[in-house]
């Protein structure tokens, strides 16, 4: 029992020290890592190398997995693209392995504390995170030697040393290996529990092998788990995670066959262990990625199989008519309206959505609308960086005036979307709360949508600026005085009693939602908008 005692808490430390030295690592590199992933993923040569840096700094393979599985899920990613960024994280991986390899636990307590001082005691943001790191990378090494010596005692424990001898049948040791990192899910603190037991010299290098290629198997439970609520191409992106490791295991199988792996190990390593049992887990990730990667394609399209269907359709998070910034700063104007129009296009499909689920609630409409938002603020975003990039651009003062213009078109547009989304939770919330709307109140609201609809046509057609311009300034005005019309009535009705509490709040909080639309459409439209 003390052995388990023992093992338990430095597991534990093992693995607070591992979270720690992750998180300030993370921290260290900057918050702009998916980012980063979303821009150097065109290519996947690089999308491996992006793979093994960002899994290097985060120092965990199932956590950039589980991102990638987002990005697809989200579409920012195709299938192919998050493939090779996985193949590239199964190698970042490794890295915790070889760090544990180096076997500085002697000076494990001073790395603790020195980052302990720096955490704790400066107040320079980069400091605190390398001290994090530090004094995560201290509690790692502590945690491992914990292991290392509660294990000891085993190597006279004839139950355990005839337990480990069954893991001289490879498909048994790879099971185990499986088991084990499907239930702590994390391959590099498997890794570091068996790099403690061999240190012991409680298992062999040989036998250690086939643990390991099981510990890649069982590290894809996490991107599996991730994936049972999102997309076909999400559930896709899973499947190839599993899919490569499993083919990486069966193409050594294969190998173990023909090439002694483990007698040249032995002589490219030092004598420990732990250093061999590391670059064992580094070479099978390695090699894999190398015999696999050009497959890439081929494991996508297996994913496919097994997953069939089609997904509904996905969140469009993309710019459709802005792909070439390399235009002059006319032509450029000209892909920049039609990305606009198609914004504000938007917009107006969700008030539309956003009237009609007030009338008659229906789930579908609703997520519909908040799917729409998530566009709507992605377009503001990378529409804004667009404009501002071309303004940087020699261009006369006219066009430079037009594209300032367009800033504020822009961000009315967002603010648009984010008036209608309150229409929609509002709505929601009324038929949640069955809150009941007099007869009068629904004509009201929806003589004031035909205005802010002809309004939103009105901007969307080809007459000329000046006409638009008045027409918009009309409705407007006629939208004001709806509006302020009918919060008369509204009181009249609260007072008479006639109209519930709740629900006259919310009509109030529509009237406001819909004057500010309306508002913010005249501000498009008073801009030069073609």
């Amino acid at each position: 029992m003390s052995y388990l005692v023992g093992l338990l808490g430095g597991l534990a430390l093992f693995l607070f020290g591992m979270e720690e030295m992750s998180k300030g690592l993370e921290l260290t590199a900057g918050d702009k890592l998916q980012s980063i992933i979303e821009r150097l993923t065109k290519n996947k040569l690089m999308g491996v190398l992006l793979g093994v840096v960002v899994t290097a700094l985060v120092q965990s393979s199932s956590a950039v997995t589980v991102m990638m599985i987002g990005f697809v899920n989200s579409g920012i990613m195709t299938l192919p693209q998050a493939i090779s960024v996985i193949m590239g994280a199964n190698i970042g991986t490794t890295i915790t392995g070889q760090i544990v390899a180096l076997n500085i636990t002697g000076i494990a307590p001073l790395l603790a504390f020195a980052g302990f001082v720096l955490y704790g005691f400066v107040g320079k943001n980069t400091s605190k995170y390398i001290g994090q790191t530090l004094m995560g990378l201290g509690f790692l090494f502590m945690g491992l030697e914990f292991m290392s010596d509660s294990m000891a005692p085993l190597r006279e424990n004839e139950a355990f040393v005839a337990m480990l001898t069954k893991f001289e049948n490879p498909i048994l040791a790879i099971f185990a290996g499986a088991i084990l990192t499907s239930i702590i899910q994390s391959s590099s603190a498997s890794v570091g529990i068996l790099q403690a037991l061999a240190n012991q010299h409680l298992i062999s290098v040989s036998n250690s092998m086939f643990v390991i290629f099981g510990f890649n198997i069982g590290t894809c439970i996490t991107s599996v788990l991730s994936s049972i609520n999102a997309s076909k191409n999400a559930k896709r992106t899973a499947a190839s995670h599993v899919l490569f490791n499993v083919l990486g295991t069966v193409f050594f199988l294969i190998i173990v066959r023909f090439v002694d792996i483990v007698s040249f190990i032995q002589r490219i390593s030092p004598q420990l262990p732990a250093a061999q049992l590391a670059n064992i887990h580094t070479l099978f990730n390695i090699v894999t990625t190398i015999v696999l990667f050009p497959f890439a394609e081929k494991i996508a399209n297996i994913s496919t199989f097994i997953i069939r269907g089609e997904d509904e359709k996905r969140i469009d998070l993309s710019l459709r008519y802005i792909n070439d910034r390399n235009k002059d700063a006319t032509l450029a104007f000209s892909d920049l309206v039609s990305e606009v129009r198609r914004m504000f296009e938007i917009a107006k499909e969700n008030y539309k959505l956003s009237i009609r689920i007030f009338f008659k609630y229906d789930e579908e409409k609703y997520d519909e609308i908040m799917e729409n938002e998530l566009v709507i603020n992605y377009l503001n975003k990378e529409i804004t960086k667009y404009i501002i990039e071309n303004m940087d651009r020699t261009m006369d003062n006219t066009l430079a005036s037009r594209y300032s213009s367009y800033l504020t078109i822009v961000r009315s547009i967002e603010r648009i979307g984010d008036h209608v989304k309150n229409i929609a939770e509002n709505s929601k919330y009324s038929t949640e709360e069955n809150l009941v709307y007099t007869d009068e109140s629904k004509r009201e609201l929806s003589a004031i949508d035909t205005a802010i609809m002809t309004m939103f046509q009105t901007v969307l057609t080809t007459m000329d600026d000046k006409e638009k311009r008045t027409r918009i300034k009309n409705l407007e005005e006629k939208v004001e005085k709806y509006i302020a019309k009918y919060r008369i009535y509204h009181i009249e009705r609260m007072k008479n009693r006639i109209c519930d509490p709740e629900s006259g709040l919310i009509f109030e909080k529509h009237l406001t939602a819909m004057e500010r639309v309306s508002s913010y459409i005249k501000t498009v439209a008073n801009l030069r908008y073609s």
